[in-house]
């Protein structure tokens, strides 16, 4: 497996390699301390199977630099692990095309768990956002979608995606199972997950055998 990291702080980037040695066999790291590293990284090869980045190295502009690295790297799985434990900074990330936030207090383990779901098609979102939305987000629509209104919400290829990712499929069968490309599929699945406001693909699931998709 071949992954990209990039942060500024060497001591970082051994503690994240030393992660990262249990997350396959054979583990290959490239390393990049700036935003021009990470793309030069990219220029030289499109072999990595994963990228973490952090927000705040040399070049970044927080956020908003994670939709520049996406438009270069369509199909590659990228993870933002940060500092910054900021709501709006996780919600901009992910919205930009970030696969996942892990903030740097976690645990490895925690970090571990998380890049593991975002390697089989996941959105690793960290727990303290997820209870902050808990008060603030609507409710998911469980109960109010019928199978009529269901189709006036999501376009036929939405509802295509809805129905594997409620089988459980990740992103990559997905793609596979509708011949798109894997980033495709990502940007259909995020759709869906706003038209339904729901917060995950465990609420979106919910929704479908509620409407009767299934």
């Amino acid at each position: 497996m071949q992954i990209l990291i990039a942060d500024d702080h060497s001591l970082f980037r051994d503690g994240l390699r030393h992660v990262l040695s249990t997350l396959a066999s054979e583990v290959s790291v490239t390393e990049a301390g700036s935003l021009d590293d990470l793309m030069a990284a990219l220029n030289t090869s499109h072999q990595f199977e994963l990228i973490i980045v952090d927000l705040s190295m040399p070049g970044m502009n927080g956020p908003s630099s994670v939709a520049e690295i996406r438009q270069h790297a369509a199909e590659i799985p990228i993870v933002v692990i940060s500092a910054s434990e900021e709501h709006s900074n996780v919600r901009e990330a992910l919205d930009s095309g970030a696969n996942g936030y892990i903030p740097k207090s976690a645990r490895g383990q925690v970090m571990l768990s998380a890049l593991k779901l975002v390697l089989v098609g996941g959105i690793y979102v960290p727990s303290l956002i997820l209870e902050r939305d808990e008060v603030s987000a609507p409710a998911p629509r469980v109960e109010s979608v019928t199978p009529s209104s269901l189709k006036s919400l999501l376009t036929e290829r939405q509802l295509d995606v809805l129905r594997l990712l409620a089988k459980g499929r990740p992103n990559k069968e997905i793609a596979r199972q509708l011949n798109l490309a894997e980033g495709t599929v990502r940007v259909h699945v995020n759709a869906v997950l706003k038209a339904l406001s729901a917060r995950n693909r465990t609420e979106a699931a919910l929704v479908a055998r509620n409407a009767g998709l299934l």
